[in-house]
């Protein structure tokens, strides 16, 4: 099974069918906080969804090799991190994340990015990482800042949540910029 050790608290794992309880216990606790970011984080994600999700990602996984990991700390659920929009012909890919209030502002998506960036730069080849942020949402945009990804520019309602277009703060990171990461 697909998984990563981040670090002696904290680990990442691909989410399987049994976890959908979890996951949907865990968003539904969440969902005020998510769903202004998230289109997906209604307050009424049930477990079906969370079933949906998972499927969506194994295919994923199988058809393209793109996947989303649960955040484990100390073996409970923390929130997720993954990549997508994964193309082979340009080596490129975009990274997602959420994390559960429980657990913000300890620097877990900054230490689960790492190793995420690390894997598609080493193990994928990719060549380009990109990450995108509401441009309102200052604790997201704070993780490709600490991680040196270059502000590349605003993408005008990019997004559509909650009724209404939102814009994306567009941020990358090329191989050859990360072999130096910041601490």
């Amino acid at each position: 099974m697909l998984s990563f050790q981040v670090d002696k608290s904290i680990s990442l794992e691909l989410p399987q069918l049994h976890h959908a309880e979890e996951i949907a216990r865990v968003v539904r606790a969440n969902a005020e906080r998510l769903q202004r970011w998230m289109p997906w984080a209604a307050g009424n994600y049930t477990v079906k969804s969370a079933r949906m999700f998972i499927e969506h990602n194994l295919n994923a996984l199988s058809d393209n090799g793109s996947f989303s990991l649960l955040i484990r700390w100390d073996g409970e659920l923390a929130g997720a991190i993954g990549f997508h929009d994964y193309s082979t012909a340009d080596r490129s890919a975009h990274i997602g994340y959420w994390i559960s209030k429980d657990f913000e502002g300890q620097g877990i998506i900054t230490r689960c990015c790492r190793v995420l960036i690390d894997h598609l730069f080493d193990d994928l080849d990719l060549n380009r990482v990109q990450i995108n942020c509401n441009v309102e949402n200052t604790r997201s945009r704070a993780i490709p800042e600490r991680l040196g990804f270059n502000f590349e520019g605003i993408h005008r309602h990019a997004e559509f949540v909650n009724g209404e277009f939102h814009d994306w703060a567009v941020y990358a990171m090329l191989r050859e910029e990360w072999s130096e990461p910041p601490a």
